[in-house]
């Protein structure tokens, strides 16, 4: 057999799973080899459980080349991988392999040459391709950058999609790649089973969702909504849909839209779990990774809390860099400093690289959402009695942004009003 002929470099991992762990283990291997299949050069996984030992379990991926398995292993992709799975591991060894001979087994009877030739259907159904429709038709509304990244994703996973935006240039992209476009939200969601929507604000959403979409869903749908909104409005969400024999799924992401259009997103998800269960496929498909915190409104707080960190983030390193340039240091080099730093974070050195180069339009998040997200964070921890001084100071002067015209541009477009304030009061 000629080497190039063989199949490809495969990794085996015998895996000891802690006694009565067994089935979350299995769910949570499924959700990270969803993700690992992502990656390009991943060729195929299986998981098989021993007769003999119910506890222990081989896996076998399969790559390219070993080039490209060394490289993912040390992935910061992988490193979450192990982290996931290593709660329910109490032993365990990896082997890499390499396969000599790889016999297929004989055709079935009335298959193959044995039987006379194949007809053209049959060998088309064994090339590669498209291939049918992927689960129920699927709703989508709401194409900003996450939503329309999501949504070129589902499509690209082989889900039929019947998508709107307000704007409609925006889904014209998506009508290219294969959507149905639908000129309204209750034309897009009617008769379906299952409603995706990634809107601005709660306004949005009681707009959509409860002005047009709830009343021509099928019985029993279910709303997965990726707005982020205040937890004591999801709250009201989700009662509100109950009492229509509807569902709803917190689904809360969380990355930017190159993310959302490969499926790296973390999605933060709240409700049923049985209504969890019915989207799983869906969430599975928009995530690496799929975190499930509880009931109602858990979702959004984490949300939230999240994008306090951003936001704080965001402002810091503007005032940082602010006083550096008006102390005598160079932009540039200043900002490449810091993202180049053990006091950077992933965040903090995108938002680094846009400063640099001062492009803050197309926005990865625009400074309307920031505001909003922070004055609703700063809402919520009012009502548990927790003020947030600092982070409050941060909204205002987002706030500022905003007021200034700069609300569509990108957060980190923060940077420009703080050198500029910073100078004018030091002419003053």
């Amino acid at each position: 057999m000629e080497a190039d002929s063989r199949p490809p470099f495969r990794v085996m991992l015998r895996m000891e799973v802690h006694p009565g762990r067994q089935q979350e283990f299995e769910r949570t291997w499924l959700q990270v080899a969803t993700g690992i299949a992502r990656e390009p050069a991943n060729r195929g996984q299986k998981l098989v459980r021993s007769v003999d030992d119910e506890h222990v379990y081989y896996v076998f991926t399969d790559w390219a080349d070993e080039s490209s398995f060394r490289t993912f292993e040390l992935s910061e992709a992988h490193v979450e991988n192990r982290r996931r799975l290593q709660p329910f591991r109490r032993g365990g060894e990896m082997v890499v392999t390499e396969t000599v001979h790889d016999l297929p087994p004989a055709p079935a009877a009335g298959t193959g040459t044995a039987a006379g030739p194949r007809t053209a259907a049959q060998d088309g159904a064994d090339r590669p391709g498209p291939g049918p429709a992927v689960g129920e038709p699927l709703a989508f509304i709401g194409l900003g950058n996450m939503g329309g990244g999501m949504a070129h994703r589902l499509l690209a996973a082989g889900r039929t999609l019947t998508v709107h935006n307000r704007t409609a240039a925006k889904a014209a992209p998506l009508a290219e790649a294969g959507a149905t476009v639908a000129a309204s939200p209750a034309e897009a969601a009617k008769g379906h089973s299952v409603v995706l929507l990634s809107l601005a604000d709660e306004a949005a959403v009681e707009e959509v969702l409860f002005g047009q979409v709830a009343e021509v869903l099928a019985p029993g749908a279910v709303v997965v909504d990726t707005s982020t909104v205040s937890p004591a409005y999801a709250r009201e969400c989700a009662q509100r849909l109950d009492r229509l024999g509807l569902r709803r799924v917190e689904a809360c992401v969380v990355g930017n839209p190159f993310q959302a259009r490969e499926g790296k997103l973390r999605v933060y998800t709240s409700g049923e779990k049985s209504d969890l269960a019915r989207v799983g496929d869906i969430l599975d498909t928009l995530g690496a990774q799929v975190v499930h915190l509880g009931a109602p409104g858990t979702a959004a707080t984490l949300k939230l809390i999240f994008n306090l960190l951003l936001g704080a983030q965001v402002a810091s390193l503007a005032e940082a860099v602010a006083y550096g340039v008006a102390a005598g240091l160079d932009r540039d080099r200043l900002l490449a400093s810091v993202a180049e730093s053990g006091f950077s974070s992933v965040v903090l050195r995108f938002r680094a690289e846009l400063m640099r180069k001062a492009s803050y339009e197309p926005a990865f998040f625009r400074s309307t959402l920031m505001e909003k997200d922070l004055r609703l964070a700063l809402g919520d921890a009012a009502v548990a009695g927790v003020p947030l001084p600092v982070l409050d100071s941060v909204r205002e002067r987002f706030a500022d942004v905003n007021a200034a015209g700069d609300g569509d541009k990108d957060a980190s477009v923060l940077l420009e009003h703080t050198v500029r304030d910073g100078g004018a009061k030091a002419e003053s």
